[in-house]
């Protein structure tokens, strides 16, 4: 039985995995020397009220109760030199909730890791080659809810309409600074001189 890539991961991310949060898990070795973003375990215990997917970029926003903002984010995307088309994808369950680019919700985060995938990548250009391909994903559950969800990143190429490369890439969570709003204090012109 063949099992696509995206099912694949999916199958790994939807299946229970450790209960206790208390466990340690070793965080995945990055294929960097300098790891990336910030300690997944941060997010244990914050409301999430708010996921964004952005319709530019690869990029997953989550906004929580305590006006924290963090994303998760690809590995190696520059906005400018974009390269090969890369692509958050996710479990279904993620997928339909922002089918419509956001979802409110009021989730508290019961567990949050980073984790080791293994899928199928593949080129098919010159001739057929296929590959096992580990990348690191973002898995996390709520309590809400008794299930692992997870996102994880894709690179892909096509060639009229035909996926002729596929391949993964490691994500990870960064906060997000925001400034603040500065309010502008209405300020009357001055009167010219008439001197």
């Amino acid at each position: 039985m063949f099992v696509s890539p995206s099912n694949q991961a999916t199958a790994l991310c939807t299946s229970p995995l450790p209960s206790s949060p208390s466990k340690s898990r070793r965080r995945p070795v990055p294929l960097r020397l300098q790891s990336l973003g910030v300690d997944p375990s941060l997010l244990v215990g914050k409301v999430l009220t708010k996921l964004s997917r952005s319709s530019k970029h690869p990029t997953l926003t989550l906004d929580f109760s305590d006006n924290t903002t963090f994303q998760i984010l690809v590995d190696g995307y520059d906005p400018v030199h974009r390269g090969l088309p890369k692509e958050l994808e996710m479990d279904s369950s993620l997928e339909q909730l922002l089918a419509a680019g956001q979802a409110h919700v009021e989730w508290t985060i019961k567990d949050c890791a980073l984790i080791t995938l293994t899928d199928k990548a593949f080129e098919s250009r010159e001739r057929e080659q296929r590959w096992d391909q580990d990348h690191t994903g973002v898995a996390f559950r709520f309590f809400e809810d008794r299930m692992w969800h997870c996102v994880w990143a894709t690179l892909t190429d096509h060639d009229q309409g035909t996926c002729v490369f596929r391949s993964f890439d490691d994500v990870y969570i960064n906060q997000l600074h925001r400034s603040p709003r500065k309010l502008r204090a209405h300020i009357p012109e001055s009167p010219i001189d008439p001197r």
